[in-house]
């Protein structure tokens, strides 16, 4: 049977997503070999986790004025191409300054993938479908951190983490080929650039556009929810090997390695079960809006279990992990669909707002982690603070759920 088109372009932004993933996952995943071979310290590795963070965050900013504007086909093709190279040539790096200049270069380059395939999926997809493929999409994420420990460790083990950086970013080549193949259809020109993006708003337009966008009555709710979901993902892809070694006593290799695929494991399924689990709930006669409530309610009690996992054996700590990333990416698939409702319009642009505030947030956790685990040589406190920040993003996701969303100008049954 053949696959929709649409579904195709789930896909294939399911692979974009993984690849952007990996390429920054591999300095995640290689961090206390680099630790050892470049001399770096707790603090000086969460530098370099919140830098890329950083300009994230403000690249988000730029980039989703753009994506409304140009052709999205190609602009996928050239930020894949970028953040690759980026990714290969950090394998020439010989010190901390030089990881930072291309930690703060992927994340210019990288932040194109998410407002630019969240406006794809919100021209693509019907409101019912949406948590759908946002969980197809999304779980790159999760497919990534899935297969990265073994892959990127036994790539280290065989040829070197320099080599390690090379090859990984070498896969963005093959993917850009697949989907300038994949996606010549003449019929797809309308979701590449909108009408809109024909007009020339200018700078005090675009302030119109960022101040409508602002002053919606589920931007803020929503934005509380980006801000305490994202450091929450960026901690478990960013900061679990380091804490199996430094608080389990694991070395970098194979045993680490299928550990974190059984935690990362949960991430995925999280990602595709989200959607799939709402899809059903509406189809049973649930509201959407009573849908995503039940699925996120759920989610923050996954998320919730990690604050346990410092006290647990590690058997106890494992399962707890397993289920805090399954809550972590059911979580993640609910919020990128409020994001796509916060303007029917300007849909990167609004992405690029809200996302590049929880990158920021995600930032400046990031280096939190660092510093208050060298301080105290404990991961107990960021940990606990993760299931906090669940808790409280379930609050304000229940507010921003009390009306429909947006879909192309309409609301939502709720």
């Amino acid at each position: 049977m053949r696959i929709p088109k649409k579904w195709q372009i789930c896909i294939l932004l399911l692979l974009a997503t993984t690849l952007n993933y990996l390429d920054r996952q591999t300095l995640s995943i290689l961090g206390p070999t680099l630790q050892k071979a470049l001399h770096l310290d707790n603090e000086a590795l969460g530098s370099l986790f919140s830098i890329f963070y950083f300009t994230y965050t403000f690249s988000h900013l730029v980039a989703g004025p753009i994506l409304d504007r140009v052709n999205l086909r190609w602009a996928f093709a050239c930020a894949v191409l970028l953040w690759s190279a980026v990714s290969a040539l950090t394998g020439l790096a010989n010190g901390f300054i030089a990881l930072l200049i291309f930690r703060l270069l992927l994340g210019i380059v990288e932040a194109v993938n998410w407002p630019g395939a969240l406006r794809l999926l919100s021209r693509l997809l019907e409101p019912r479908e949406r948590a759908l493929g946002n969980g197809i999409f999304t779980s790159g994420t999760s497919v990534a951190a899935l297969i990265a420990p073994g892959l990127i460790l036994g790539l280290a083990a065989f040829a070197g983490w320099r080599w390690t950086f090379v090859l990984i970013g070498s896969l963005g080549l093959f993917w850009v080929c697949g989907w300038l193949f994949l996606t010549r259809d003449s019929k797809l020109a309308p979701v590449w650039r909108e009408p809109a993006a024909k007009q020339k708003v200018g700078f005090a337009g675009q302030m119109r556009i960022y101040k409508s966008i602002i002053q919606s009555p589920r931007f803020l709710p929503i934005l509380l929810v980006v801000v305490l979901v994202n450091p929450c993902l960026y901690f478990s892809v960013n900061w679990l090997p380091v804490y199996f070694v430094q608080q389990r006593g694991f070395g970098s290799d194979g045993h680490m390695g299928w550990i974190l695929t059984a935690i990362y494991l949960g991430l995925d399924m999280g990602n595709l079960v989200s959607g799939a689990v709402i899809l059903g709930l509406v189809r049973w006669g649930f509201s959407v809006r009573a849908a995503r409530r039940t699925v996120f309610i759920f989610a923050t009690l996954c998320v919730m279990g990690c604050a346990a996992v410092p006290f647990l054996p590690l058997a106890g700590a494992v399962v707890a992990l397993v289920l805090f990333n399954f809550g972590q990416g059911m979580w993640q698939t609910i919020s990128l669909t409020m994001e796509q409702e916060v303007s029917s319009t300007h849909v990167s642009t609004a992405i690029g707002i809200l996302s590049g505030c929880g990158s920021l947030v995600g930032s400046l956790a990031m280096w939190w982690v660092g510093r208050i685990t060298k301080e105290t040589g404990s991961f107990t406190m960021p940990m606990i603070a993760v299931g906090l920040a669940s808790a409280f993003a379930a609050v304000s996701g229940w507010v921003a759920s009390r009306n429909g969303g947006l879909a192309n100008g309409e609301e939502v049954p709720a």
